[in-house]
């Protein structure tokens, strides 16, 4: 494999498990508002980018409900919860390096919070970028991935590994090779309906980049 090669990851339900941390926020944030909790199967059935719709339908007023307000609450909320790296994250990036690739981060994450959490759990070494947006909306990253790539050189091999569709469409108009990981914040099911590759796991999708 080409030393050439630059792996772009996702961080929130790719590298980082803490899909069961977000419906516990979630959760938390609905009672606060006087709305029905939900299940992990819902919120893995619908929860998508942006997170705007996805919040009117589990019955927030956001015509009522101030948007900074909410963003705010679940950030609170979810730092307030036990999040850990996916089991096999550290053997995935691990294996990159030894074989020689560039390893980053995108995420939808505000970079400062990014920042924070990957020094705290140890795998920041790993990555020449970390690139996190400049806010808590849960928007694209689209331009925020943009700029990131014109920062890497023109690789000669791209892949990009989320646990999203929005992750599946970040990483094509990248034009990066995408993997699909089935262990975060949408359902295989929902990820099978891209055309991209999908496996189980971090390391699965490493392994299956060394496979080609």
């Amino acid at each position: 494999m080409d030393k050439a090669t630059t792996i772009i990851w996702d961080w929130n339900g790719t590298l980082l498990d803490d899909v069961t941390a977000a419906v516990a926020a979630l959760n938390r944030m609905l009672v606060k508002y006087g709305v029905p909790t939900t299940t992990l199967d819902f919120y893995r059935s619908h929860f998508g980018f942006p997170v705007r719709p996805f919040y009117r339908e589990v019955g927030i007023d956001l015509d009522r409900v101030d948007w900074d307000e909410i963003c705010i609450d679940f950030h609170t909320f979810i730092a307030a919860e036990p999040q850990k790296l996916n089991a096999t994250t550290v053997e995935a990036l691990e294996t990159a390096r030894a074989h020689g690739f560039r390893q980053c981060i995108l995420s939808a994450l505000r970079e400062d919070i990014l920042l924070r959490d990957t020094a705290r759990l140890g795998v920041a070494p790993f990555f020449d970028h970390i690139a996190g947006v400049d806010n808590l909306d849960g928007a694209t990253k689209l331009k925020r991935g943009q700029e990131l790539l014109a920062q890497l050189s023109a690789p000669s091999d791209l892949y990009f590994i989320g646990d999203t569709l929005h992750d599946a469409e970040v990483g094509a108009a990248l034009g990066a090779q995408v993997l699909l990981v089935d262990c975060g914040h949408q359902t295989a099911e929902r990820l099978r309906t891209s055309e991209h590759a999908l496996v189980d796991s971090p390391l699965a999708a490493v392994r299956h980049i060394l496979a080609r």
